[in-house]
């Protein structure tokens, strides 16, 4: 791609929410479950256990087979919990165009980059098809690397060599956008990328992390932060 640089997203909580897609799937199949077995579980547990198990795998420590079909043969011991993690998989993707909503401005800011000429893409920790149907459901026109995919979760290094690899630039000329300090600022900061942290929720940045190069609180903001690196360029090719 012949551009000055590129934009890098993450998802969730960045360009789209879910809603908690996951959690309410898989707690609605329990409850199925329980109920077609003549079981009974602990609700209250139930909630406790798939948010842990949602954690295991988004810090990579499961799959989200494994993550899941542990959640189920800990609270509906029946068939297989193999089976049930493919269901839940499938069950996901069905219901998630009722789940999914784009972030404020989202479809703007895309818009606007489309008429900067500036290329995006997506990076994204998470298992496919789900990530790209979000991205899908939000209208999202660039590519999409996931993951479960490509084999490398942020902040790990490969993960971020796939976006300079697909913009054909230096890992200095990519600014990445996320919500995440440690995943998303402090992975791409470490490798010299232009970080932004979309900090939408008004959070604290953990001082024990490298600070982003800039901080957004409306995802609008970043046009103004790209326009004044498309004036810098300009000038530094004049």
């Amino acid at each position: 791609m012949a551009s000055d640089f590129a934009v890098g997203f993450d998802f969730d909580h960045t360009l789209g929410i879910d809603n908690k897609l996951e959690r309410t799937v898989a707690l609605d199949m329990l409850a199925s479950l329980a109920a077609e077995h003549g079981m009974t579980y602990d609700g209250v547990a139930a909630e406790v256990a798939i948010e842990a198990t949602m954690r295991s795998y988004r810090s990579g420590a499961a799959s989200i087979e494994g993550a899941i079909a542990g959640f189920f043969e800990q609270f509906a011991p029946v068939g297989s919990a193999v089976d049930l993690a493919t269901g839940f998989r499938d069950e996901v993707c069905a219901r998630a165009p009722a789940f999914i909503e784009a972030r404020p401005e989202a479809e703007a800011v895309l818009a606007r980059l489309d008429e900067l000429g500036i290329p995006y893409a997506i990076l994204t920790n998470g298992w496919s098809p789900l990530q790209e149907e979000k991205a899908r459901l939000i209208h999202f026109g660039g590519s999409v690397f996931v993951s479960e995919r490509i084999g490398a979760m942020k902040p790990a290094r490969a993960a971020f060599e796939v976006l300079a690899k697909h913009f054909d630039l230096p890992f200095e000329r990519i600014w990445y956008v996320g919500d995440d300090p440690a995943a998303d600022c402090a992975g791409s900061t470490a490798l010299g990328m232009q970080s932004v942290w979309y900090d939408w929720e008004e959070r604290a940045y953990p001082s024990e992390l490298a600070k982003p190069s800039a901080t957004i609180h409306t995802l609008d903001e970043l046009i103004g932060l790209l326009q004044g690196q498309t004036t810098r360029a300009a000038n530094d090719r004049g």
